[in-house]
């Protein structure tokens, strides 16, 4: 199959005109969501698909944990060890129940963060890391710094509503983007299940994941919830269809999850910069392609035939052929075919 993707490919910037790709009609707008931000992006075509209000500055609740993971991980070895302090065991709302003098792996206390959302958890892990609240706040903003946020800005690791910690639906792409690229994070922002030793009076300690949507909506790999008064429901979600990432994110919302399903149902339906590629080979499409120059099997055929360009309007949208990435295919194709194909 990928050497007739890259068969089509390379036939079709043989044909290609300076003025683009010869594709017509409409897609169906993206869904209508309760969230008052939201931002759905492919991860490999480096692609905003659409968007609202994705630049508004807002409180982010728990999702604020995914820079703590990032620092965590930045500064420190998973299998360092250190005993809780009893400001750390005294944090409340989502805790995994740590309790003062207790030794705790790095590894183990990453884990409750990720999978139970535990406030505790991120404030041991804040105090070992940073000193203090104070200190690891400024090292996450040094992240969010490096990474280039511009509207971002954290006080505490947790996510509990402070004045002067907020951030955007654009931005919290590119800090889920920053945890995939770690496989320890990315492991554990998909696990739903996760038991650690029993507490200091002999209970289980157990965490099941805050985000329903692993194991019950299918391709779904992650990636963390949250929820303030102020924040409202918030979803950072990481959605794998086929050979794409889809990254989703709803702020703000009134059902983060019915929200989130739905945009990641309306992306998994949206073109590719693989159907670009093919569907002016596609002889009912009127490409230069010839008949049976390229075989595709009718549900392949059946996909290309419904390639169209995504519109504009009321919500923001991006062209994939606009992206870096699909200049970059094209100017490598040129340069490796300018003559065999007849390409310019």
């Amino acid at each position: 199959m990928e050497r007739i993707r890259l068969m089509a490919a390379c036939a079709l910037v043989a044909a290609l005109p300076p003025g683009g790709l010869p594709i017509s009609e409409e897609v169906p707008e993206p869904p209508t969501l309760t969230a008052e931000s939201w931002v759905l992006y492919d991860a490999d075509a480096d692609v905003v698909l659409a968007s609202k209000n994705a630049d508004v500055e807002r409180p982010m609740a728990s999702v604020t944990k995914i820079m703590t993971a990032l620092v965590v991980r930045d500064n420190t070895e998973l299998d360092e060890s250190f005993r809780i302090t009893e400001f750390a065991a005294a944090t409340g709302e989502a805790e995994i129940g740590i309790a003062p003098g207790e030794l705790w792996t790095v590894e183990d206390l990453l884990l409750a963060v990720m999978v139970r959302s535990g406030n505790d958890a991120a404030v041991a892990l804040a105090e070992y890391v940073g000193g203090s609240i104070e200190g690891f706040a400024e090292m996450m903003n040094d992240k969010a710094a490096a990474l280039g946020l511009e509207h971002t800005q954290f006080v505490n690791p947790h996510g509990l509503d402070a004045p002067g910690h907020y951030t955007t639906a654009n931005d919290l792409v590119v800090m889920a983007t920053a945890l995939l690229e770690d496989p320890v994070l990315a492991q554990m922002a998909r696990t739903r299940f996760a038991k650690f030793w029993p507490d200091p009076a002999g209970v289980d300690r157990k965490a099941r994941s805050t985000n329903k949507l692993l194991g019950v909506f299918p391709g779904v790999i992650g990636l963390k919830t949250g929820y303030t008064n102020q924040a409202g429901l918030v979803l950072v979600s990481a959605f794998q269809h086929g050979d794409r990432t889809l990254i989703g994110v709803v702020m703000k919302s009134e059902g983060h999850f019915d929200d989130t399903r739905e945009l990641l149902d309306w992306g998994a339906h949206t073109i590719t910069l693989n159907d670009l590629l093919l569907a002016p080979l596609v002889a009912d499409q009127g490409g230069g392609g010839q008949p049976g120059s390229v075989r595709l099997s009718p549900l392949e055929r059946a996909r290309l035939l419904g390639v169209t360009d995504l519109t504009d309007g009321s919500f923001a949208l991006t062209d994939p052929r606009a992206s870096g990435l699909a200049g970059r295919i094209e100017t490598w194709l040129r340069s490796q075919l300018p003559t065999t194909l007849g390409g310019d």
